[in-house]
């Protein structure tokens, strides 16, 4: 079954030798549903919209923390659900 995952990667900036962060904390049963609540977190957390090569929306949000700086990034991704 097609589903579309809200994956949620973290990048770290501070320490580029550490691997991205992954998670996909929910799926939809649509794009429309994932990209509605992309818009949700673009203004909620103040995050930038950015697009890939293939014109898929990916949000942006630099967080900066005392001892840590990373980028979290939120996309929408199809996946294949059994």
């Amino acid at each position: 079954m097609l589903k579309i995952a809200l994956a949620i990667t973290i990048v770290s900036i501070s320490n580029p030798e550490k691997p991205p962060e992954i998670t996909i904390p929910v799926f939809y049963s649509s794009l429309e549903e994932c990209n509605n609540q992309l818009d949700f977190l673009k203004t909620e957390v103040n995050a930038t919209e950015i697009k890939d090569k293939e014109n898929n929306r990916i949000l942006r949000l630099e967080n900066r923390e005392y001892h840590h700086r990373n980028y979290i990034f939120w996309s929408c991704l199809k996946t294949i659900v059994k």
